[in-house]
């Protein structure tokens, strides 16, 4: 057996992860569900044999048949070697983004901080690539993107695309946004944030006047403002409250559902207006549910809302 085999019988299935582990055989998610695959157990020999493809890393991604990029995760565990792979399906191949409307609203933005918000499989990647590839097809710009590792990989049609991996073009993050803003960037893409550094670095890029697209592991839009700014001392907090309600143009809170075998995302949604920028400065984040509530004629919609809308099939 072969790693390709395997992605071959992942792919027919249209999974979206891939789980292979010494003593096991291969495992596969479809939907909400892990299954295993009609397949001989994975052994470590198999593992090792198979990193000489991938090569070395904790992480790593590579392009497969048809478009498919692959995002590969390695550990160790007492089972022996652990391999976690994402599938990744071209754009052009998935469902059709049930609110287009948003996705031209984020791609016409000229500047600020945007965050996609959501639990591991919600969706936060693909929500991003689609505001990238609509901006690919109308404006002339630079995109330059931070990864670890780089997932979707998108030809320049209007746009000229400059995509970096984190560990291999550059060592960290903050490293890649220092030389970016030095090559004129328009729009800029950094993976996750995941601390403070990686936050600082984005909101002062946002600061000079570059459009920055980023993630974070959130479940709600004033749960997003509450982690960034708790990812700061005491002392630090009320400078970086203040720097985010200058930046942040919008933030995206997302969830998945899947619906008769199709995947439908849900979205709490908040932009930049004075009330969602006094909120933030004055620390009372939990009011920005209020203000997205009152705040329809601006476009943003509560998690709640959504969910109604959702579950009365509008």
């Amino acid at each position: 057996m072969d790693l390709e085999t395997i992605l071959t019988r992942a792919v027919a299935e249209k999974a979206t992860d891939i789980h292979l582990q010494s003593g096991r055989p291969p495992y596969i998610r479809v939907g909400a569900e892990l299954q295993p695959l009609a397949l001989p157990h994975i052994q470590t020999a198999d593992l090792q044999a198979w990193s000489k493809e991938t090569g070395p890393g904790e992480a790593w991604s590579f392009s497969w048949k048809e478009g498919i990029r692959c995002r590969g995760q390695r550990s160790e565990s007492r089972h022996g070697p652990h391999w976690a792979l994402r599938v990744l399906y071209p754009l052009s191949s998935l469902p059709q983004e049930e609110n287009p409307v948003l996705i031209q609203r984020l791609g016409t933005l000229l500047q600020g901080l945007v965050l996609v918000c959501g639990a591991t499989g919600s969706g936060k990647t693909t929500t991003i690539w689609r505001v990238l590839e609509y901006i690919n097809q109308h404006r002339a710009c630079h995109i330059v993107t931070l990864e670890d590792p780089v997932e979707y990989v998108l030809e320049g049609k209007k746009a000229l695309f400059t995509q970096r991996e984190v560990g291999g073009h550059v060592d960290s993050f903050e490293e890649g946004v220092r030389q970016a803003l030095r090559q004129d960037p328009d729009i800029m893409l950094i993976g996750e944030i995941r601390d403070k550094y990686t936050l600082q670095n984005a909101i002062t890029a946002a600061e000079t006047g570059v459009l920055v697209f980023s993630t974070l592991h959130s479940p709600s839009v004033a749960g997003a403002v509450s982690r960034m700014v708790g990812m700061f001392a005491a002392g630090e907090q009320e400078e970086i409250r203040q720097r985010l309600a200058a930046v942040l143009a919008s933030v995206v809170a997302q969830q998945c559902f899947r619906d008769k075998n199709r995947m439908h995302i849900v979205r709490e949604l908040l932009w930049r207006t004075p009330a969602a920028a006094q909120v933030i400065r004055s620390g009372k984040e939990f009011h920005l549910t209020d203000v997205m509530q009152t705040g329809g004629r601006y476009g943003m919609e509560t998690m709640a809302q959504a969910l109604k809308r959702y579950r009365s099939g509008i």
